[in-house]
């Protein structure tokens, strides 16, 4: 397994990860199976979150890495904190972060993030409902507000993680490269997730965000590779009976992308990984897994290296920079 260093972090990471989304499902023999596995074919980039589960996947994945810990590079997140206000108060989001470390059986994580730091709940004290705290999808930032990012309650709690020492890095996740290149700008942290942002069809993170991140090396994984699993399993029925939220865009660039995979002669799956790691101001590429069977055929991708060069023209040539419209998005 190849290794990027994670930006300014200075650590070595495997050029594929493992995100906890979809593992629960094997049960946690299952889980230990896997994450054994995955390590010893040197995957040492773990993803989770507090709100994964609500927190039964951190719990889980603590339970896998026991007598492993020291072998991986474990990053989580603090979010969707379902109290009002949650989100403006360092008290909360530590008292979040020592659940998640209790639940990880650790001391410290290597990195820790605001989970969708492009929320404006996480930089205006304007009241939200308990609903709105603990969504994924609440309303993002303002471009006619001005948010004082560097000295919001959620940067200071991420200050204090690092400087306590259980987190050994700081960072942010979102769904929304433009609005994340503007908080990037504005506070120093050294790691990120993107998701939904840089792959086959979606480029909005290569126009907004990577130029920025690259600026000031920051480190940078790309979770959500395979777009809720549209970029690993072809959605050929699309072709004739199209979803209701997808624009004449979206629907172009994904039957050109189909096009190009059947004439590729690889899986779906291999083709968007390889394609992705052709970008070096990436470093991971975060992908679930639901059993064994998945990690190994995308390592087997990742191993392959980036496309030929001939492949890799073909998909750059499809991709569109478009908001999220099947998560109800209409601008950027």
């Amino acid at each position: 397994m190849n290794q990027r260093i994670l930006g300014k972090t200075g650590v070595a990471v495997s050029e594929l990860g493992l995100g906890t989304c979809f593992m629960a499902g094997q049960g946690q023999d299952g889980i230990n199976q896997c994450v054994a596995w995955a390590i010893d074919q040197g995957i040492n980039y773990f993803d989770t979150a507090a709100d994964y589960g609500k927190g039964h996947d951190e719990k889980m994945l603590g339970i896998a890495l026991r007598g492993r810990r020291d072998r991986v590079f474990l990053a989580t997140k603090v979010g969707c904190v379902d109290e009002p206000g949650g989100h403006r108060r360092v008290e909360s989001l530590q008292r979040q972060h020592a659940a998640g470390l209790a639940r990880l059986q650790t001391d410290r994580v290597d990195l820790i993030q605001l989970h969708e730091a492009d929320q404006r709940k996480w930089w205006s004290d304007d009241p939200v409902s308990i609903a709105e705290a603990g969504d994924h999808c609440g309303p993002l930032i303002r471009d006619d507000e001005e948010y004082d990012f560097a000295n919001a309650p959620c940067v200071e709690f991420l200050r204090r993680a690092q400087a306590t020492g259980t987190a050994r890095f700081i960072g942010i996740t979102g769904k929304d490269a433009r609005r994340l290149a503007r908080i990037v700008a504005a506070i120093e942290i050294d790691a990120m997730m993107m998701a939904h942002q840089f792959n086959p069809i979606y480029r909005n993170a290569g126009k907004y965000l990577l130029p920025v991140s690259s600026t000031k090396n920051i480190g940078v994984v790309n979770g959500a590779a395979f777009m809720k699993g549209w970029l690993a399993v072809p959605q050929t029925a699309w072709r004739d009976l199209r979803p209701s939220w997808m624009d004449e865009t979206f629907y172009r660039a994904y039957f050109a992308y189909l096009d190009v995979h059947a004439r590729s002669g690889l899986s779906l799956a291999e083709l968007s990984l390889r394609w992705q790691l052709a970008e070096p101001r990436q470093h991971s590429i975060v992908v679930g897994f639901s059993c064994q069977r998945d990690i190994q055929q995308n390592i087997a991708a990742v191993e392959r290296g980036p496309l030929p060069a001939e492949w890799q023209a073909a998909v750059d040539a499809v991709g569109i920079v478009l908001p999220l419209i099947y998560q109800g998005r209409s601008r950027l």
